[in-house]
């Protein structure tokens, strides 16, 4: 247990969380307080997907719901026998492991804690929303969900889907976005454009275009920077910006991102493999038949009290 704690080296921009075969509350939490709090944070539906999109995002953390009711449940003994598979597999090898569970038994939980590397730990699902939630967040923290960045940002491809208008004298300019997150946006800006906008000049009357729907986004100009060929001008929303409009703008982070997760899958080449049901004895570094029930421990407890 105390080497799933130890300070180790994190991935500079932090690590995508993926939750495997979440219960609604789980999904809830994931989709709700855990990206509001700007965690990176995704669903696999289908656990036929996990490794195939598992190994196009090394570094990154995965939480499998033991609990899991449904057409493509999987016992105990099978989640273990396919985090094991994960581990001897040179391109899921980096994946940082955790489950989560409220029904399983102490024997159920001592085989992971015995049998498999479990970066992330061995987490209570509490029917407590805010207690679940903020259990989950130290996990993500000490495993560095976040890495030195504090704000979710999407990538878009610079065209007419995502742009700001600035309203001008001759007329409203509007500039395509590089990327945006729920604090500020980079835009593409036009040779004649550099130097014009200084850094710390407020734009109060910016409206920001996302896939053909507009909010009313002030702004102001932290920096400008050459990216290749590109002009790029990157600002902070400003103070007065509204909190619906930046949990909008959230909402429009994670669409960009899910849509890039989802045409990682490859539903054509679905993982196929049939978990064992039992763990095998090459694979067991302990044997939980050797190991006293939680019933022994209490009776050595209540002899050793006498």
């Amino acid at each position: 247990m105390a080497e799933e704690f130890e300070a180790r080296e994190n991935p500079v921009y932090g690590r995508k969380v993926f939750f495997i075969n979440a219960s609604f509350t789980i999904e809830q939490l994931a989709k709700g307080m855990l990206r509001d709090m700007e965690y990176e944070t995704y669903i696999i539906e289908d656990l036929k997907q996990s490794k195939c999109i598992l190994r196009k995002n090394p570094d990154s953390i995965c939480l499998v719901n033991l609990d899991h009711v449904g057409a493509n449940s999987l016992t105990v003994v099978q989640y273990l026998n396919f985090i094991l598979s994960c581990e001897g597999d040179e391109t899921l090898s980096s994946i940082f492991f955790g489950v989560l569970s409220i029904n399983t038994s102490p024997k159920q939980m001592n085989l992971f804690f015995y049998n498999v590397k479990l970066p992330c730990g061995y987490v209570p699902a509490s029917p407590n929303r805010e207690d679940f939630a903020e259990t989950l967040k130290c996990i993500l923290d000490v495993n560095g969900a976040k890495g030195r960045r504090q704000y979710v940002r999407a990538t878009c491809e610079v065209s007419g889907n995502a742009f700001i208008s600035i309203p001008t004298k001759n007329g409203d300019v509007n500039l395509p976005l590089v990327d945006f997150s729920s604090v500020g946006l980079a835009c593409k800006i036009p040779e004649k454009m550099c130097g014009v906008i200084a850094p710390n000049t407020s734009l109060p009357k910016v409206d920001l275009w996302l896939y053909g729907v507009k909010f009313p986004a002030p702004l102001v100009v932290l920096k400008e920077f050459k990216k290749g060929d590109m002009n790029v001008l990157v600002t902070l929303f400003a103070k007065n910006i509204t909190k619906e409009v930046r949990k909008k703008v959230r909402s429009y982070v994670f669409r960009i991102l899910e849509g890039n997760i989802d045409t990682q899958a490859d539903y054509s080449n679905p993982d196929e493999t049939v978990y064992p049901l039992e763990l095998s004895k090459k694979n067991m570094v302990v044997n939980m038949d050797d190991l006293p029930s939680a019933e022994d421990l209490g009776e050595a407890q209540e002899l050793e009290e006498l």
